[in-house]
C-alpha cells in the first residue's frame, strides 16, 4: 500500500539488467475502475509524446524504486488509445471536492492510497474537512460512489465510515468481519496496540517485493559469485536459483544483488 505522492519521482528500475530507465512523472487514473492504469515515465518531453507503463507490468513499488522486468514494459502513449482517453479525462482525485450523494459539500481530498497487489486499485482517500483541520482522516473505498474530474461523490453517511489511520485500510481489506465482532471502543483499543503505520506499510511492501523477486528469479542462473558481509561465498556463479538459493540471499540481504546478476 502506497500514497500516490510516494510513487511520483521514484526511479524506474529494469531488474533484468539493474539499470534505471526513467522516473515516475505521474500516474493515470481509471475513474470507472477506481485504479491507476498507467505510470507515466518522466522523459522531459510533452505529455502526449510520453511513454507509459501499464500497471499490470509493474513488479513492485518500494520505498526507493518502482521495478519492471525490462524496458519492454514501456510503451509510447500514442500507441495506446485507452491511455490517451484516460489522460484526456484528467481524473486527478487529489485536490478534488467531496460531495455526498444528497448534495452536501463536506471537504476535499488530500492524497489517495493504492494497493499495487490488487491491480493498483484505490483503497482509501485522505479526507480534509477544512484547511484548519490538523488531523486528516481517511475515506475507505467502499464509501466512494464516483471519481469525477472535479468532485468525488461519496455515500451520505460517509462521516460514520471515516478511518483514523491507513493501518485500518489494511485490516478492513484483510478481514471485513473484524469490525462486526467488536464495538467501536474495542476497535480503538486494538488499533492503539498495533505497530506504527509506517512500520506496517514498510513490512507489507517489503513482503510484496520479495514475492515478486522470488517469482522472477526462480529457474534463472546466477551470473556472478555472491559473497556475504565477511567475504564467504554465498552463491556461486552459474548456480540454478530456486527457493533455497533465494532464501540464502534473503537471509544475508543479497536479494537485490542476485536480481541484478542473473540470466
Amino acid at each position: 500500500m502506497r500514497k500516490s505522492k510516494e510513487i511520483i519521482g521514484l526511479p524506474i528500475i529494469s531488474i533484468s539488467d539493474g539499470s534505471e530507465v526513467g522516473k515516475v512523472k505521474t500516474v493515470i487514473i481509471n475513474a470507472e475502475k477506481g485504479a491507476i492504469d498507467y505510470v507515466v515515465v518522466d522523459g522531459g518531453i510533452q505529455i502526449l509524446s510520453a511513454k507509459v507503463i501499464p500497471t499490470e507490468f509493474v513488479l513492485g513499488i518500494g520505498e526507493y524504486a518502482l521495478t519492471i522486468e525490462n524496458e519492454d514494459a514501456i510503451n509510447d502513449i500514442s500507441k495506446i488509445p485507452a491511455a490517451i482517453d484516460l489522460l484526456q479525462k484528467n481524473i486527478q482525485v487529489k485536490g478534488t471536492k467531496v460531495l455526498t450523494k444528497k448534495g452536501r459539500l463536506i471537504g476535499e481530498i488530500g492524497d489517495f492510497y493504492i494497493d499495487e497487489e490488487d491491480n493498483s486499485s484505490i483503497i482509501g482517500l485522505e479526507y480534509i474537512a477544512d484547511i484548519t483541520q490538523e488531523i486528516i482522516r481517511i475515506i475507505p473505498r467502499n464509501s466512494v460512489i464516483t471519481f469525477g474530474k472535479k468532485l468525488v461523490v461519496v455515500k451520505e453517511d460517509v462521516e460514520s465510515t471515516l478511518l483514523d489511520s491507513a493501518v485500518q485500510l489494511i485490516t478492513l481489506d484483510e478481514d471485513s468481519e473484524f469490525e462486526k465482532k467488536y464495538s467501536e471502543d474495542s476497535l480503538r483499543d486494538v488499533f492503539n496496540n498495533i505497530p506504527e503505520e509506517k512500520e506496517i506499510q514498510s513490512s507489507v511492501v517489503s513482503d510484496m517485493m520479495q514475492m515478486k523477486h522470488r517469482d522472477y528469479l526462480n529457474g534463472k542462473i546466477a551470473t556472478k559469485t555472491i559473497y556475504d558481509s565477511e567475504g564467504s561465498v554465498l552463491i556461486e556463479e552459474n548456480t540454478l536459483i530456486d527457493d533455497n538459493v533465494f532464501d540464502i540471499a534473503k537471509k544475508s540481504g543479497k536479494v537485490i544483488e542476485l536480481v541484478m546478476n542473473n540470466k
